[in-house]
């Protein structure tokens, strides 16, 4: 008897983290009470509070669930050998499953939020690693390749990168309701390859970045 109870609290935890994350993405961290948690849940205050006595604790586990769900998924798929592809199918991934997958929105909407609400050095802080190691991890890539220039940090130019995808996530919340993070995404692409790419992969590639015309999209294609 004692062998099934973990598996079941684990099973009422993550189903409640699932619950408040859908919460959170739909009406952010001050929208939701912890008591309109306990009632999405349906179930006992008593269980509910085994698992999460606050509301703050509950939304940092929602956060880091379904960025830990998001970043998966993202490199589900294999991605291309070439950095400038993978910065490309990454983002636009990226904003694909936001769309498709309300929950996600829990990353963004509720992320700008803790942005605000969190302290230097907060286990929220500690999150951030998770995105700023896989861009590092790109543009060391790219520079072995010889495809972004050897002069960059890559540390330094992931928190930069990272620092630009929180923001086009806010701006895209507050123009659309977070409807436009494809085109916004779009946009941050160009500019971030314009200043990755070492001269000599600019030079071999003269029309990247200027593939749209009159606002069309660019048309390279992303593996699914």
């Amino acid at each position: 008897m004692t062998s099934n109870r973990q598996p079941r609290a684990e099973a009422t935890r993550a189903h409640i983290v699932a619950t408040a994350a859908l919460a959170f993405a739909e009406r952010g961290y001050e929208g939701v009470s912890l008591n309109d948690l306990v009632a999405a849940s349906a179930l006992s205050k008593g269980a509910f509070y085994f698992h999460f006595a606050s509301k703050e604790d509950l939304a940092l586990a929602a956060f880091r669930a379904k960025q830990e769900e998001l970043v998966s998924r993202l490199l589900a798929n294999e991605l291309p050998e070439s950095a400038s592809e993978q910065v490309e199918a990454l983002l636009r991934r990226r904003a694909r499953l936001i769309r498709e997958d309300p929950s996600f929105g829990c990353v963004t909407r509720l992320g700008s939020e803790l942005n605000v609400r969190s302290a230097p050095g907060s286990a929220y802080v500690g999150f951030q690693e998770l995105a700023l190691s896989l861009i590092a991890d790109i543009v060391r890539h790219g520079q072995a390749r010889r495809e972004f220039r050897a002069d960059l940090d890559a540390e330094a130019a992931a928190r930069v990168i990272f620092a630009a995808i929180v923001g086009i996530d806010v701006l895209s919340l507050l123009s659309s309701g977070g409807k436009d993070l494809e085109e916004r995404s779009d946009e941050l692409i160009e500019l971030l390859l314009a200043g990755l790419q070492s001269r000599a992969e600019t030079s071999n590639v003269p029309t990247q970045g200027k593939e749209r015309d009159h606002g069309a999209r660019r048309t390279t294609r992303v593996p699914r």
